[in-house]
């Protein structure tokens, strides 16, 4: 019987987390990870990071548009780093793992839509050194 109980954990807990990395929406904002196949002319800034330490970085939308795309990538699995999004009117959209866009692999890759337009302004993204050995290099 607890066998049964500890699958069934296990089975829901793959289910949510597959959900989770296939799509969520957050305050009238759909996130969906983006495939590191997927063409996209990357806009990024380089930086270092280290453990614990917080770095921000923004990027102005001016024009009306339905999508913002991030890309915080550095590569080392063996480091984690996470990523807060905030809209011009600083409304946190979320907090995101390397696991978020549903795979592993040193790199948060997400695209925000909402198909009544993105706001215009200021967009916030606040990179954290969540588990940092020694400096790691990023860009974003």
């Amino acid at each position: 019987m607890i066998k049964k109980i500890g699958l069934l954990l296990i089975v829901m807990l793959v289910s949510v987390s597959f959900a989770a990395a296939t799509a969520s929406q957050d305050n009238g904002y759909t996130i969906v990870p983006v495939k590191s196949d997927d063409t996209i002319t990357p806009r990024w800034v380089a930086d270092t990071i280290t453990q614990g330490e917080t770095n921000w970085h923004s990027r102005t939308v001016s024009s009306y548009t339905t999508s913002h795309h991030i890309d915080l990538n550095w590569g080392d699995t063996s480091d984690s780093l996470r990523l807060k999004v905030y809209t011009p009117s600083y409304q946190l959209i979320g907090t995101y793992y390397d696991s978020s866009d549903g795979v592993i692999d040193g790199r948060i890759n997400i695209e925000i839509t909402n198909s009544g337009g993105i706001e215009i302004g200021t967009w916030h993204h606040e990179v954290y050194g969540y588990s940092v050995t020694g400096t790691e290099d990023y860009y974003i």
